[in-house]
């Protein structure tokens, strides 16, 4: 059975379609794996004596509620928003920087620095749910709760989450519904967010799920076609993924279940993936995480192993493979759990936020990780979310 289906068909969860779906090819064991697989905890730090680390725009990121900016010379630090009430998500505009935001269940968008906000959808103010399967299955947050914006890469448009997926555009000041949901279907499934816009604008990756939703696990991954369906993946929810450049694939990774499926390729014109993970059943267990494609087509990625299924990797290692999974070779000898990462838009390094301690880098820090293995580098913020970089700087 295909990875992707018509929305139509009911969710199972992830872990039950883990071992039903047979339409993707299996990767054959890479030599050396075992030597690889070990995790190397010693861990390279900042060196003071390094050259100063120049970001190729400045930062964005949530903290304390607010979106805060860190200048492109990684020291500078401004909190850009002052709203009263606290800022759930915001995305940026590739190439203008403007932000847009949702605050108080409203719609907002503003300058880069936060100047001249406008509200664009005002929404009705919800009482907050703290449990998030009650939130999901709650019928005012279904309806009213406005969600993750994302604006489009032309960016005459901006996506979100409102009882379906809405279009704000811009230069009619409209909205459009492009996909309804509702809760009275047959086999009723409702989306959670809008997860990324397609460099192409052609596609929506949306998180969905099955209403009444009972456990995370039915959370999953879905393709909305902006002129036509909306596919579903068998994907979880919880797994990172990066467009290819030439909008041919999408690739999915997953760092919490070690199997065939822990890093796949999906083919965006025949609507179906393929399993480019290794492999060893009984042997070694291999999870991605945070996957990367630069410009001369190799794909990178966080990998982490473990010889116990029940027993998640220890750490992830930098690795780049071809982008069908062969030739690993390891690009970093540090190793770490992560919260969430941020890449390069040139691939010359990644941002990540430790999940846990990891020698005298703290859980929550934002490092940078460059590709050619030099020393880790710890920037100075802590507890960021949501990382987005601005404008493209020419410097």
């Amino acid at each position: 059975m295909p990875l992707f289906t018509r929305f139509k068909r009911f969710l199972f969860p992830f872990f039950i379609l883990s071992h039903v779906l047979s339409a993707c090819t299996l990767i054959q064991n890479i030599p050396n794996q075992q030597n690889e697989s070990q995790t190397n905890m010693n861990n390279s730090h900042s060196d003071p004596t390094q050259e100063t680390l120049l970001f190729p725009a400045d930062l964005y990121y949530l903290q304390n509620g607010q979106i805060w900016r860190l200048r492109n010379d990684t020291q500078t630090q401004h909190q850009v928003t002052h709203e009263s009430t606290p800022i759930d998500a915001f995305d940026i505009s590739p190439s203008s920087g403007m932000l847009a935001y949702i605050t108080n269940n409203t719609l907002v968008i503003a300058n880069s620095d936060g100047s001249e906000h406008q509200i664009l959808r005002a929404g009705t103010p919800l009482s907050p749910i703290s449990d998030g399967l009650a939130r999901l299955n709650d019928p005012d947050h279904i309806t009213k709760a406005i969600r993750t914006p994302h604006w489009s890469p032309d960016e005459k448009q901006i996506a979100f989450i409102e009882n379906g997926v809405q279009v704000f555009d811009l230069r009619s000041n409209q909205v459009h519904l492009i996909w309804s949901q509702s809760i009275n279907a047959s086999e009723p499934n409702l989306l959670e967010s809008v997860r990324s816009w397609s460099p192409d604008g052609k596609y929506l990756l949306v998180t969905q799920y099955p209403y009444p939703i009972e456990t995370p696990y039915q959370r999953s991954l879905g393709v909305l076609q902006l002129d036509g369906p909306l596919y579903s993946i068998g994907a979880s929810a919880q797994v990172t993924f990066t467009w290819s450049p030439a909008m041919t694939h999408l690739y999915l990774a997953n760092a919490l279940v070690g199997s065939e499926k822990s890093l796949m390729r999906c083919d965006l014109q025949e609507m179906r993936c393929t399993m480019i993970a290794e492999f060893e059943p009984a042997r070694w267990y291999y999870y991605y995480d945070h996957p990367f494609i630069t410009s001369d087509n190799r794909l990178l990625v966080f990998m982490g192993a473990s010889n116990d299924f029940s027993q998640p990797p220890q750490a992830f290692n930098l690795i780049s493979t071809r982008l069908d999974g062969h030739e690993r070779n390891k690009i970093r000898h540090d190793g770490y759990l992560i919260e969430s990462a941020l890449w390069s838009p040139h691939g010359d390094g990644v941002l990540i936020v430790p999940a846990q301690d990891t020698g005298d880098i703290f859980a929550g820090s934002l490092v940078w990780l460059s590709v050619n293995n030099h020393p880790a580098q710890v920037l100075p913020v802590v507890g960021a979310s949501h990382l987005r970089w601005g404008r493209l700087s020419d410097k």
